[in-house]
Formats: structure tokens, C-alpha cells, sequence
């Protein structure tokens, strides 16, 4: 059954009022200013975006970085939940698989630590007590030793569809190692699934939320093919067939073709070249100078704005659903979207004053085009 007009303006309405509490610019400015974590967590306790996520009697001065980022990252999930009380079966199911998409951040975690032996279990034992896990078996996964267990833990859950064959790969190679390529595979299975599931949902909704959710969803589809080709011919070194076979069914403003001239162009700089000139080039402005520079420092730091300058453009897909007036599932998922955008720009700031960054450049890889404008004079003008 379709949603009445009364629901569709109650669940549009609730998001308007939770982008009006979300951070604004001077918030930002004052982040920036801040000299240790311990002063970041106090000022964010204080703010009516963050505030109620912090424990009564909490001591946020004291907070160590992983404590913050812990407690911030499961805003938008947390978030998500309250909207499906307004929404019929399909539209909560599309908000639904758009928070499972965070067990993939879980799933991750818990490869790195069976792999490597490096990470937090207890720390991911508090996400999954905080945030809702749907898509695997939380308690089997938070247990598992082995990439068996992974396997057990994701077992007739919507997430097998996904990763049950790169895991079973990796498992009969003989080997409980999972390659940075190999994790690599697994995130680009996980990330498909969850898009492609939601833009195939959307196809059930009226006309008009359809075209918007597409829209959203059909820009974060082109920025992760765009990604992966990218990634995977410059770091990968992946054969042309390879990268573009990695690229997900969905198509918006980047089609076959053109994601096939990415992936086949002779080489990484001529690749590159050829992304420069599409709709999502301006990303692309300090990747150049990457290319010609020697220093791995800097190279790191170009590859970081370049990720940060292609959310930009899902922000901004994000703010045109907002200002297109009309009402539907497709605000509450904006909202959530912009709400997951700022959590990022935050992870940045506490890693800057973490590791005393210069404030100036940190402000440059900030998503919110209005936190970071005044470190990138006039970049924000390809957002429109």
C-alpha cells in the first residue's frame, strides 16, 4: 500500500528537522580550533547534532580518539531506525539496506583482525551492541577465529549473496590470509550488493521518489565505479577486463562506454586524463600534480583529497533532493547520507588534531563545501 500524503510529510518533515541540527560551518570553524580530542568530544557534547550521544555524566575531555570515533560513527545508523516507524514495507526496506551497508565497516574489521591479528574484537563487539546488525549473524561474527566462521556467520544472510564466493576463494587457496587485494574484492562485493539492491527497490516506489532516490543513488554508483577503476588499474594493477568487470550494474550519468574507456585507456596517466574531462573531472584537480611528484607523503595526501572531492559531489545530490521541495523516502535518505558525509568530515578533524595536521590544509579535505571553502578558495563552484 502506498504511503498517505500525511506519512510522506511526516517522515520528510522529521529529516528538514534533523538537517537543521546538523553541524554548520562556524561549528566546524570552532572544531578546527580545537587542540586535542578531549576538546573536540566536549565541544560535541555540547551541540544538539552529537549531544545526546554521549552518556549522562560522560567526561568527554577525557576521551581518547578511538572512544569519540566509536561513539559518532553509529550516529546515522541509530539515526535510520526511527524513519521506518513512518514508512510502509518497501520504503523502510530501502532505508533498511541503506543502514546494513554499515556491516560492512563490521565485517572488515573483524577480516583485519583474523587476518593480521591487528584490531579492537571488544571494539566491535560495542558497534554491534549500539547499532542494529542485519545483514550477518552479529554474535557469530563478533566470535569467529577463522574465515569459516565468517563464512557461519554470514550463512543464509543477505550478505553470503555478496562475499560467500571471494571467502570461499580465499579458503581454498589453503590460507586464513586475506590479501589487501583480496579485502579490496570483498568491499567492492558488499558496496554493489547494497546499491544495487536499493536502486532495483526504488523501481517499486511512484514515479517521483523513484527518480529521486535514483538520483542519489545513481551519483554514489558512478563516484564507486569511477573508484574502482581507478584504484584498481593505479594500485592493483589490474588488467582493463578486470577493473571494469568490478563495476557495478547500476548506471547513471557514467555509462558503459565510458566507464570502458577508463578502464582501457593505455595507461594510469592517460586513465586519469580521461577522468578529468567527464562530469566528475574537478575531482581530479590535485591528482596531476600526484603524478609527477616523488614524495609518498604527498601522494597520500592527494589520494585523500581525491576521495574527499568525490563525496563532494554525493553531498551535493544530496542537498538538490532537499531544495527540489517534494516529499517521499528519498529526504529521509539524503539526510542520512549528509548526516554519514559530516561523521567522515568529523573522523578527519579528531585524525588532524590526533596528529597535529596543519589546520589550514586539514580544512581542505573537509566534504561540507561551506566547512571547507575557506581553504579552497573557489572550489566549491563544481558543485553545482
Amino acid at each position: 500500500m502506498l504511503l498517505s500524503a500525511g506519512e510522506r510529510a511526516a517522515s520528510t518533515a522529521k529529516a528538514r528537522v534533523l538537517r537543521g541540527r546538523m553541524l554548520a560551518p562556524e561549528d566546524f570553524d570552532r572544531l578546527l580550533e580545537c587542540e586535542t580530542v578531549g576538546a573536540i568530544a566536549t565541544y560535541l557534547s555540547r551541540t544538539e547534532a552529537y549531544g545526546g550521544y554521549f552518556a549522562e555524566g560522560a567526561r568527554p575531555e577525557t576521551m581518547r580518539r578511538w572512544e569519540l570515533e566509536e561513539l559518532i560513527a553509529v550516529a546515522p545508523v541509530v539515526e535510520e531506525i526511527p524513519f521506518c516507524h513512518y514508512l510502509g514495507s518497501v520504503r523502510a526496506s530501502i532505508l533498511r539496506a541503506w543502514g546494513g551497508r554499515f556491516d560492512v565497516e563490521i565485517v572488515k574489521r573483524m577480516l583485519r583482525i583474523i587476518t593480521t591479528g591487528v584490531g579492537d574484537r571488544d571494539a566491535v563487539r560495542r558497534w554491534v551492541g549500539s547499532a542494529p546488525v542485519t545483514t550477518v549473524d552479529g554474535d557469530k561474527l563478533i566470535a569467529s577465529r577463522t574465515l569459516r566462521d565468517i563464512l557461519e556467520a554470514i550463512r543464509g544472510r543477505p550478505l553470503e549473496r555478496a562475499i560467500g564466493e571471494p571467502l570461499r576463494r580465499a579458503l581454498s587457496s589453503g590460507s586464513q590470509k586475506v590479501t589487501e587485494e583480496t579485502l579490496f574484492h570483498i568491499k567492492t562485493a558488499m558496496d554493489s550488493f547494497f546499491v544495487t539492491h536499493i536502486y532495483s527497490e526504488a523501481g517499486r516506489l511512484p514515479v517521483n521518489e523513484r527518480r529521486h532516490v535514483r538520483a542519489l543513488f545513481g551519483v554514489r554508483a558512478d563516484l564507486i565505479n569511477l573508484y574502482w577503476i581507478y584504484r584498481g588499474r593505479k594500485f592493483f594493477g589490474m588488467s582493463p577486463e578486470e577493473a571494469l568487470a568490478m563495476t557495478l550494474p547500476v548506471r547513471h550519468r557514467l555509462n558503459f562506454e565510458l566507464l570502458g574507456s577508463f578502464a582501457f585507456a593505455p595507461d594510469v596517466k592517460a586513465m586519469t586524463a580521461l577522468m578529468r574531462e567527464s562530469r566528475y573531472g574537478p575531482a581530479f584537480e590535485d591528482e596531476e600534480q600526484a603524478s609527477t611528484s616523488s614524495d609518498a607523503e604527498r601522494t597520500s595526501l592527494v589520494e585523500m583529497a581525491l576521495e574527499h572531492n568525490l563525496y563532494r559531489f554525493l553531498w551535493a545530490a544530496a542537498v538538490r533532493i532537499f531544495a527540489s521541495g517534494s516529499s517521499g523516502v528519498h529526504v529521509p535518505l539524503a539526510y542520512l547520507t549528509l548526516r554519514e558525509l559530516e561523521v567522515k568530515d568529523l573522523f578527519t578533524i579528531i585524525e588532524g588534531v590526533r596528529y597535529h595536521f596543519d589546520t589550514r590544509r586539514l580544512r581542505g579535505f573537509l566534504i561540507h563545501p561551506d566547512a571547507s571553502v575557506s581553504g579552497r578558495e573557489g572550489r566549491t563552484r563544481w558543485l553545482s
